[in-house]
């Protein structure tokens, strides 16, 4: 076959098709003739006073529901800004959080064994029960003398106030784990917020995260969730003061989490004009394309079809191979309360902690135990005896959490028995007591577990219709992605050309130019933009002074982001580029019904 050497205007119509097109094209059958494009240098920029006439030209090439397949390695290849932006879904962690609690519970011996004296201490309290309390050391070591005096177990009285069996755990794991999510991962900044496309509900592009929940990215699935413990671990509280108080974050490290398995793959339908618009670089006084796809965004998916989406090849039951939580200890004794005031919780300063470090979270777990628990009353005679009518003790807790435990005074104890409190400020005594088993000192047991395989609790389908119903809901999301999928710009035009569709579908009758807007931007390949949104004064004007401004947002085939104003020939317009200049359009003759000719002079 002969190569054929295009002329500038020929070799500008070809080049930039973009991908979509180029993927349709070689689809066609037949021989296609190889084109060598010659590109030409570009004019040199206009001096003031200086013009140059120029042609646009619309072009449209539809592709209807064209399905664009991305294997794991093109997505890799995308500009990671890009596909951290296409949120997918808000990830409820609470059952990883739960099953994180259960690993540790139910770890074995030879494992408990290699953990560092805190961690060992935790599985300790996670296992406590009203049998194997250990009380030496506490408020309560009291109540062992009691059990000396009368004949009654420790055990009985902590079972029949906190109504659980004598090898049922004082504290329940769904209990310990709200406690977890609420103090510990719901404080965390990145739990809170996330960033999304700017609108008029989020004019500064940050968005609530559900609670209990993680936000999830494109980029997450397709790295394997390569940067939880950079995005869940210490981060500033505050954004804006890098330097100032951080959250201690929640997870330390984790790998082995395999989302989508090698041969993953992302396919997505789109109806999509594939060619990119024709305008003018205003700094080079040339023709430049701009990419057609942001203004289709609205209309790019078609949603109502189920395969407009699919992923194949997702990871069946999600799991992280090895994850290392860590829980701060403060760094002073933090005694219980003993007064009810102030209320509801009582003189404890434990409350008036870091909500994420463990004290203030063991108080919670026993705010929520408490709530759980009857108001009632036990009396005990000797040996444990209820039908007695001498009672040796009596051990009480009303609606509030307030625990009274009274011994007669015929009792001879050596230690008086513990003083009125709360359910949580009794739990706090103990258990920081047992955290320090082993000569830790205040401010020594930080709390760090490494768990192995711990299933996230999705299953796969859900994990798909939750991310299909949210991107459908919001596809501007994808317009960074559909910009990759469809990369037809070349040059930094000012503003271009476009023609309205009519009711008959025909292009061409009207003629309007669009100033860009800051999506219209090109980006280069670590998707950052090659050029700031500069323009002080974006838009069209009637005077040279740029006073008065003849172009509007109205909405014209969906789209309501563009300065836009309609043109015909003879018409005379004004505007500033990016870097201050001023220039002159007038408005010529069109050479055909898609083309349209200008005359471009700087003025300043």
């Amino acid at each position: 076959m002969e190569a054929r050497v295009l002329t500038r205007p020929a070799a500008r119509q070809l080049s930039r098709l973009g991908p979509l097109l180029a993927a349709a094209l070689s689809a066609l059958p037949g021989c296609v003739e190889a084109v060598t494009v010659e590109q030409a240098p570009p004019p040199p920029a206009l001096g003031v006073r200086q013009s140059r006439t120029l042609t646009l030209e619309f072009l449209r090439f539809d592709a209807r529901g064209f399905a664009k397949t991305l294997t794991l390695d093109e997505l890799k290849a995308i500009p990671r800004p890009t596909l951290e932006a296409i949120w997918l879904l808000d990830l409820d962690i609470s059952t990883l959080i739960e099953n994180a609690l259960l690993k540790v519970m139910y770890m074995p011996p030879a494992e408990i064994a290699a953990l560092p004296p805190a961690s060992r201490n935790l599985v300790g309290l996670l296992n406590m029960t009203p049998e194997n309390a250990d009380l030496r050391g506490t408020s309560l070591e009291g109540l062992l003398g009691v059990g000396n005096a009368v004949g009654l177990s420790t055990s009985k009285i902590l079972s029949d106030l906190t109504g659980a069996a004598g090898n049922e755990r004082l504290i329940p794991v769904q209990i310990t784990s709200q406690a977890v999510l609420e103090n510990l991962v719901s404080t965390h900044p990145n739990t809170q917020h996330r960033r999304g496309p700017t609108n008029e509900e989020h004019p500064d592009g940050i968005y609530p995260v559900a609670p209990h929940s993680i936000p999830v990215t494109l980029y997450d699935v397709v790295t394997d969730f390569a940067g939880l413990a950079a995005q869940f671990g210490p981060t500033p509280l505050h954004p804006d003061d890098p330097d100032g108080a951080k959250h201690p974050g929640f997870i330390k490290a984790a790998s082995g989490v395999k989302a989508a398995l090698d041969d993953f793959t992302m396919t997505v339908r789109v109806d999509v004009n594939a060619l990119p618009y024709k305008g003018v670089d205003a700094t080079m006084a040339d023709v430049a394309s701009v990419n057609s796809t942001p203004g289709q965004i609205d209309t790019l998916f078609d949603f109502s079809q189920e395969d407009w989406l699919v992923l194949d090849n997702l990871a069946r039951n999600l799991s992280i191979g090895e994850l290392t939580l860590a829980i701060p200890e403060s760094a002073m004794l933090l005694p219980g309360g003993t007064s009810k005031e102030p209320a509801p919780r009582g003189n404890s300063p434990v409350w008036e902690q870091p909500l994420w470090e463990f004290e203030h979270i063991l108080a919670r777990a026993g705010e929520l135990r408490a709530a759980q628990i009857e108001d009632h009353c036990s009396s005990y005679g000797p040996a444990g005896t209820s039908m007695s009518d001498f009672e040796a003790v009596k051990v009480c807790i009303d609606e509030s959490g307030w625990t009274e435990i009274s011994v007669d005074e015929s009792v001879i104890l050596e230690d008086p028995p513990p003083a009125p409190s709360y359910f949580w400020d009794i739990l706090l005594d103990v258990a920081q007591a047992r955290l320090h088993d082993g000569g830790l000192a205040e401010g020594e047991a930080d709390l760090e577990v490494t768990l192995r395989d711990v299933p996230v609790g999705v299953k796969t389908e859900d994990l798909v219709a939750s991310i299909k119903k949210n991107l459908a809901s919001d596809p501007a999301v994808l317009k960074d992605m559909a910009l990759e999928l469809n990369d037809n710009a070349a040059g930094d035009a000012d503003f271009y050309l476009y023609q309205p569709s009519t009711e008959s579908g025909v292009a061409g009758r009207r003629d309007y130019l669009y100033f860009v807007a800051p999506d219209d931007i090109r980006k280069d390949a670590d998707g950052v933009r090659v050029r700031d949104y500069a323009y002080e004064s974006p838009g069209f004007f009637s005077d040279p002074a740029l006073e008065k401004k003849v172009s509007t947002t109205e909405e014209i085939d969906g789209d309501a982001l563009h300065e836009k104003v309609e043109v015909k020939a003879g018409d005379t317009l004004y505007f500033a580029d990016d870097e201050g200049r001023r220039y002159e359009i007038r408005i010529g003759d069109k050479p055909s019904p898609h083309r349209l000719s200008l005359t471009l002079t700087r003025i300043q």
